[in-house]
């Protein structure tokens, strides 16, 4: 019995993925284990029928009046979720997700009302609940989110939150370095860079509005804290970005970016035509510097598009079929002079030509 893909199968369930194809296909059906998973669109669809589904179990559960009807959902929820994962062999299928997360959810929650009704309790057992559905599917929205609603049950000053959220964009920007066996855990890290600094921004800006933009030219120091945290954390998610050539660090880099421009939209007090114009000219120059600047390969980078022969996904299908491709026995050649004479005639003469 098998409780989740092993690494290897789960690579190669990213594989079909990225290469929009069936993991019931060859080459991809004799090592994904028979693992079922579904594409972006039916993931969703199916996620969404997963929280219909748990909803009538909770509706049901509650109209029959057992005593404890939300924990005897949430458990009905859970079993039939684990079901869906260790019989049927679902993985990122959607609907197993729903059902898991939201068992987890009815679970949290009945465990709050009895702990008095505390807000702070119940976003930390909503926390628990995201981080065990996440880690147990291996479901980077749910880590995101469950290290979110952890922040928000600190109930910190609003400064601190946000540095907080670019403490652990951070941490999670240093732990990509390591090499995981599991394309899941990378995922997650992604996850965490891309959202936590815009968190961070979000949270750090509340106290002075988002809807109002502040003075900065007649601004404290302590008031530039806010710009100056994006604008760290953009520089070093461009410095790792570029290093490793991985596309989360960049995303987060373009999103400080917005979140800085957005912060010291009212620095020049110009009219808002004006700055859109003299930005987005500046934004042109730049981009057509770099495109002009990348034509020849710099560090791997280029600005010119793959030619057909180049292209990864027709390279690694032709490497893989090459790997995976039986390979027949090297027939052996019959030797075309035999030493030793002939049969008549002496002197190695022979009747045979």
């Amino acid at each position: 019995m098998k409780l989740r893909p092993t690494p290897s199968e789960e690579r190669w369930l990213a594989l079909a993925r990225r290469l929009r194809s069936s993991p019931r296909t060859p080459p991809f059906e004799d090592h994904t284990g028979g693992w079922r998973t579904a594409n972006f669109l039916g993931r969703g669809t199916f996620f969404l029928l997963g929280l219909i589904a748990a909803s009538m179990i909770a509706i049901i559960v509650d109209r029959v009046g057992p005593p404890g009807a939300l924990v005897i959902a949430g458990l009905v929820s859970l079993a039939i979720a684990e079901w869906l994962i260790v019989s049927r062999r679902h993985f990122w299928s959607g609907i197993e997700e729903a059902l898991e997360v939201a068992g987890l959810a009815m679970l949290a929650y009945e465990c709050w009302t009895h702990l008095g009704s505390r807000e702070s309790a119940a976003e930390y057992l909503l926390a628990a609940a995201l981080a065990i559905a996440g880690m147990r599917l291996l479901n980077a929205l749910f880590t995101t989110l469950a290290v979110l609603a952890f922040l928000q049950a600190l109930q910190a000053p609003a400064l601190l939150e946000g540095l907080l959220c670019y403490g652990v964009a951070l941490a999670a920007l240093a732990a990509g370095a390591l090499r995981f066996t599991r394309p899941s855990y990378d995922r997650m890290l992604d996850c965490l860079v891309v959202a936590m600094p815009l968190a961070g921004y979000v949270w750090s800006a509340s106290p002075h509005g988002l809807g109002s933009a502040p003075d900065y030219l007649h601004a404290g120091l302590s008031a530039w804290l806010v710009p100056s945290c994006s604008l760290l954390f953009a520089a070093a998610a461009l410095a790792t970005g570029v290093r490793r050539r991985t596309h989360a660090p960049l995303v987060a880099f373009m999103l400080c970016i917005a979140c800085i421009a957005y912060e010291l939209r009212a620095l020049t007090g110009l009219p808002l035509e004006t700055r859109l114009i003299v930005w987005g000219a500046v934004l042109l120059l730049i981009s057509m510097f770099l495109e002009r600047h990348l034509r020849v390969p710099r560090g791997g980078i280029t600005s010119r598009p793959l030619r057909d022969e180049d292209d990864p996904a027709r390279l690694l299908g032709i490497a893989g079929s090459a790997v995976l491709a039986p390979q027949p026995p090297t027939p052996q050649a019959t030797p075309s002079f035999a030493a030793g004479g002939g049969r008549f005639g002496g002197g190695g003469a022979g009747g045979e030509y």
